[in-house]
């Protein structure tokens, strides 16, 4: 019958087979269908380096403020202790000297600290030297050599009882020797150690500022004018990390090194007031 006769204007089997192998994919398709993948793969990448690293910058900045809430309590006391000094300078120098006992950014500081007699030093500052006096000879060549301002930061907090803990159980944060001197530090996302500098004198915020942030005033000091219009006002400690690139670029006063950019990444305790 005339229905199972062959439709001359349908493709055969064959015909269709052949036609099919025809539409597959040619080379050049298949090269585009990689570089579209190659690309969504790399943006995705991307996008997932740059979640990590924000969380890396959210985490260390969380460290800094639990540091610099508990460094700056005990360096803000000092406003208001009692001392014996003839004027307001002297008074200022006296506490300068207390504060750095307290809060040494360098172990020559503690060196010179074991050189006195106990009665002089505070308790924090005989904390610093029990620890100093049962070093050997030849690690106390060698302490510090990396960074000395972080594990000096470590201490204080650790060991000077300014954070009202033995072992700060509480700050859940990642300790580290990263220098092998076996004095550990503090270490942020990027496993390097939290720097510390007492006396920042030179610091610029924000990094291409060109001006120092704190005045050339002195802390505990009575107020007096200055002819640098600070952002900061007076000098207070200075806690930072040396962000993704392990490099703060900075001196020991906080300054920038010289032909640097290596602190533009820096994070601080004082970037968001720098900001304002």
């Amino acid at each position: 019958m005339w229905f199972f006769e062959p439709n001359p204007l349908r493709p055969s089997r064959a015909s269709r087979m052949i036609d099919g192998r025809r539409r597959g994919f040619s080379l050049t398709e298949l090269l585009v269908a990689v570089v579209i993948m190659m690309a969504l793969a790399a943006l995705s990448a991307a996008a997932i380096s740059a979640a990590s690293g924000n969380q890396k910058k959210l985490r260390t900045r969380a460290l800094i403020a639990k540091l610099d809430a508990i460094v700056a309590s005990q360096y803000e006391s000092y406003a208001s202790r009692n001392v014996d000094a003839a004027s307001g300078t002297a008074r200022g120098t006296v506490l300068r000297g207390i504060a750095r006992g307290d809060l040494p950014d360098r172990w020559s500081v503690v060196a010179e600290l074991a050189t006195k007699a106990a009665s002089e030093l505070t308790p924090p500052q005989q904390a610093y030297v029990a620890i100093w006096n049962s070093l050997s000879d030849q690690s106390k060549q060698t302490v510090g050599r990396e960074h000395e301002g972080a594990e000096c930061l470590f201490l204080a907090v650790m060991h000077g009882g300014i954070s009202d803990c033995l072992d700060c159980a509480s700050l859940h944060i990642d300790v580290g020797d990263q220098d092998g001197d076996s004095m550990p530090e503090f270490l942020d996302a990027w496993e390097t150690p939290i720097g510390f500098v007492l006396e920042p004198k030179k610091l610029r915020l924000p990094p291409d500022s060109g001006k120092d942030f704190f005045s050339s005033a002195l802390p505990f000091d009575p107020v007096v004018a200055t002819t640098i219009e600070a952002k900061g006002g007076t000098m207070r400690p200075l806690i930072f990390s040396a962000g993704p690139d392990n490099a703060s670029g900075l001196l020991p006063d906080a300054g920038p090194m010289p032909a640097s950019n290596e602190h533009a990444d820096n994070l601080t305790n004082f970037d968001e007031e720098a900001k304002r």
